[in-house]
Formats: structure tokens, sequence, C-alpha cells
């Protein structure tokens, strides 16, 4: 399925979920914020939202650091 992630094209394999995006794109799911198209969505539903053809994802990492 044909994604836009951070304003690049990404052609996601996985299994349409949220979950399964940040997996495939080895994010650490503990320090990650996450929009699909423009909708904040919470961590708790990432394993059950379905991801469609054409969606725009934008997806935040914390780090620490000082």
């Amino acid at each position: 399925m044909k994604l836009t992630v951070n304003g690049e094209p990404h052609e996601h394999l996985g299994d349409g979920s949220i979950d399964g995006l940040l997996g495939e794109l080895g994010a650490n799911k503990a320090h990650t914020a996450l929009m699909v198209n423009g909708d904040v969505i919470p961590s708790a539903k990432w394993k059950s939202a379905t991801l469609k053809e054409n969606d725009d994802i934008e997806m935040l990492v914390f780090v620490g650091g000082g």
C-alpha cells in the first residue's frame, strides 16, 4: 500500500495497521507520536486503526539528550 510518511513516499508491505507500520519502520513506539491525515492517533488505537492507500502519516520520535 502506498503511503506518505513524513513527506516521503513509502510502500507499506505490512498488515495495514499503524502498529505494523511502526514495526516496519523500526520506530521506538514508546517515544513516538503519530498523525494520520492530520488526526492524532492515540497509541492505544495503533493495533486496531487501519491505514488506507495514500494516507499521509506524520511521525514524531522523541529522543532525550542535553
